[in-house]
C-alpha cells in the first residue's frame, strides 16, 4: 500500500537517470556539473516532474532502458525534442570533445573486425538495417536512403567533407 507508493519512483528503472540529469544541471557539487549546469544546460520545466519525464522518454523511438538517453544537440537543454535513446557508442561519438573519432555519424560505425563501415538503423529495439560498405560516405548515403524510403523518424545526416 502506502510504502510501495512512496517508494515507487526510486524503484522505477528511469529514476536514477532523472535524478542524475537534475543533479548534473542543478547541483554545483555534482562532479559533472561543469559540463552541464555550469555551462548553462538546464532541465526544461516540462521534464522537471518525474512523471512527465517518464511519459516523454518512454514515448521516444527505440525506447529501451538498456540504452543511453542523450541530448541530440549537446549544447541544448534537456527538453522535449532534444532527447533520444541511443547506444553508448553513439553517445560517445556525439560528445563535443571527441573531435573526429571513428564515428562521425550516428548509425555509421567502423568495424575493426571486418575493416568496413557498417550502416545501421534500429527502431523500437529491432535492427532494421545492418550492412557493410568499403567507405563511410556510401554507408551514410545508404542509411539515409533506407530511413527516407521507410519513412522512419531518424535524422537524415548531411555528409561533411
Amino acid at each position: 500500500g502506502i510504502m510501495k507508493k512512496r517508494y515507487g519512483n526510486e524503484l522505477h528503472p528511469l529514476y536514477k537517470r532523472w535524478l542524475g540529469m537534475n543533479q548534473r544541471c542543478n547541483n554545483p557539487t555534482c562532479s559533472n556539473y561543469n559540463n552541464y549546469g555550469g555551462r548553462g544546460i538546464k532541465v526544461s520545466p516540462e521534464l522537471t516532474e518525474f512523471k512527465d519525464y517518464v511519459d516523454y522518454v518512454e514515448s521516444l523511438p527505440d525506447y529501451d532502458v538498456n540504452l543511453t538517453l542523450d541530448r541530440i544537440d549537446i549544447n541544448e537543454d534537456y527538453k522535449k525534442g532534444n532527447l533520444r535513446w541511443t547506444t553508448y557508442s553513439t553517445q560517445i561519438a556525439n560528445q563535443r570533445f571527441s573531435g573526429k573519432g571513428f564515428n562521425k555519424y550516428t548509425g555509421v560505425q567502423w568495424s575493426k573486425t571486418h575493416s568496413r563501415w557498417i550502416a545501421r538503423v534500429t527502431y523500437k529495439g529491432k535492427t532494421l538495417l545492418s550492412k557493410s560498405f568499403v567507405n563511410e560516405k556510401d554507408a551514410l548515403a545508404h542509411r539515409n536512403q533506407f530511413i527516407s524510403d521507410n519513412g522512419l523518424p531518424h535524422t537524415i545526416q548531411v555528409w561533411a567533407d
